[in-house]
């Protein structure tokens, strides 16, 4: 069962909620908050897999919780409780990424369906890492860049381009773009959640991607250095010697000694 909490200022609709969702086998509430802002502390450091959270809330409301946990990339998923049928919350809820919209009091079928959806998405997300892993192994002759996994959904989007294009001329720049963020907020948050800056990150899978050519292909150093993304030889061998101890020649021979 994956994890969930409850935002909602009124305990009985807490109990209330959990009594209605018992007996299921998708997710088990394991907190609950009474507030919107220790709602959201939460969310930030332990990101449980479902957040059921009111709209009206003290503190911080709840559209307010999920504007900022999509801002920031988290990966709770929300499904949004109200005692208001109004369209126009339920339209700024789903825009900012809620799956379900559930009216006080509740009823079990429209929890359960919500539920159901989240459940779907977490397994498919899951499937989708376990296919991924797979595809990889059934490739040992392809050179696999070591791959960095964050919780923080923009890092996770600037990790997964950068694997993608490391071969050619990018920088934080185009990630910003890419994740719709500010550049100096990309950088910021890429360093808080990998411990390094993109440009070391990028410097790495260019000179691994080349330490495997040298290793595993007959291909001229300067075919290589070009191949992972360096118009200027004199410039790789430069950064392959700073990274690797060794020029490209000496890594390549000192290869071939091992076999």
């Amino acid at each position: 069962m994956y994890q969930a909490i409850v935002i909602d200022d009124e305990k009985w609709v807490v109990k209330s909620l959990i009594a209605t969702i018992k007996n299921q086998d998708y997710f088990e509430i394991t907190t609950e908050f009474y507030d919107g802002l220790s709602g959201l502390e939460y969310i930030r450091i332990h990101q449980p897999a479902l957040a059921f959270v009111d709209v009206r809330l003290p503190g911080m409301g709840g559209l307010e919780i999920l504007q900022a946990a999509h801002a920031e990339g988290l990966s709770t998923l929300f499904i949004m409780i109200s005692g208001h049928a109004e369209f126009a919350y339920a339209q700024k809820a789903m825009f900012h990424n809620a799956i379900g919209y559930c009216l006080k009091p509740f009823s079990r079928s429209e929890l359960m369906d919500s539920m159901q959806k989240a459940y779907q998405l977490l397994q498919e997300q899951e499937q989708k890492a376990e296919n991924q892993d797979a595809s990889l192994e059934e490739q040992p002759n392809i050179f696999h860049p070591q791959h960095l996994v964050s919780s923080h959904k923009s890092v996770q989007m600037m990790i997964d381009y950068t694997e993608k294009h490391y071969q050619e001329d990018i920088s934080i720049q185009n990630l910003a773009e890419y994740c719709s963020i500010n550049p100096n907020y990309a950088s910021q948050i890429f360093r808080q959640e990998t411990g390094g800056t993109f440009v070391s990150y990028l410097t790495s899978l260019r000179i691994e991607h080349a330490a495997w050519l040298l290793a595993h292909s007959d291909q001229t150093v300067f075919a290589i250095a070009t191949q992972v993304g360096y118009s200027d030889y004199f410039y790789f061998a430069k950064v392959f010697k700073k990274v690797k101890g060794c020029t490209p020649t000496a890594y390549r021979k000192d290869s071939e000694e091992h076999v």
